[in-house]
């Protein structure tokens, strides 16, 4: 985590996002550009940005959008952060001209990296490992509101948006089904404030505006 700090310090970016999706989405898709829209929005309200590192999918169009925006604003190349991880290294391409944290040992190294952002943004695609992804951010949001509610803290909830497309992932499906079948006590994803269904950049857009 020492190495993320500084390239943060180091961008001036006073708040981040972990963009987070599948690695293998086609460029002509609907699910590529909303990425691509997403990723404008949040530079352009002053996030920095999180992702995994590598060349195609979620990471890709993060990436280059990211160096687009970095490139016609004159910001700081820190605002585009890749997360790279030493089983990955070798076996797939890094995306270019991002920067880089230290290579994690494992996926539990990555997954605290990576996910380390101020808000966390799931992509309208996504497999096992952007589930896993959004699953620790679901559920230390979990553990912040016992510890608020029971332990008098005042810890502060990461805001966990969801972005849906028709032919995309059924995230809020998911997230209801979890929530179904697990020994939960909330039924009802409502019943947080923290989390966020959105099916248009122009919603997306708004809720990054109210944050």
């Amino acid at each position: 985590m020492k190495i993320i700090n500084k390239i943060k310090k180091l961008s001036g970016a006073t708040k981040f996002a972990s963009v987070l999706g599948k690695s293998t989405i086609d460029p002509d898709t609907e699910e590529y550009k909303s990425i691509e829209n997403i990723t404008k929005i949040l530079l352009k309200h002053g996030y920095g940005i999180i992702h995994g590192g590598y060349a195609g999918g979620a990471m890709q169009a993060t990436s280059d959008t990211a160096n687009q925006y970095i490139s016609a604003n004159s910001l700081p190349r820190e605002f585009n952060i890749g997360v790279p991880q030493k089983q990955h290294d070798g076996l797939w391409d890094r995306v270019e001209n991002a920067c880089f944290t230290e290579v994690s040992n494992d996926i539990f190294e990555r997954l605290k990296i990576v996910t380390s952002g101020d808000i966390v943004v799931i992509c309208p695609l996504g497999g096992d490992g952007t589930e896993l992804e959004e699953t620790i951010i679901f559920h230390e949001n979990i553990v912040k509101m016992g510890m608020n509610k029971y332990g008098g803290a005042n810890e502060k909830m990461t805001p966990l948006i969801f972005f849906q497309t028709p032919n995309g992932t059924n995230w809020k499906k998911l997230i209801q089904e979890k929530m179904n079948i697990l020994d939960v006590s909330i039924r009802d994803p409502k019943e947080y404030n923290w989390l966020y269904f959105v099916k248009s950049i122009k919603e997306f857009e708004k809720i990054i505006s109210s944050i």
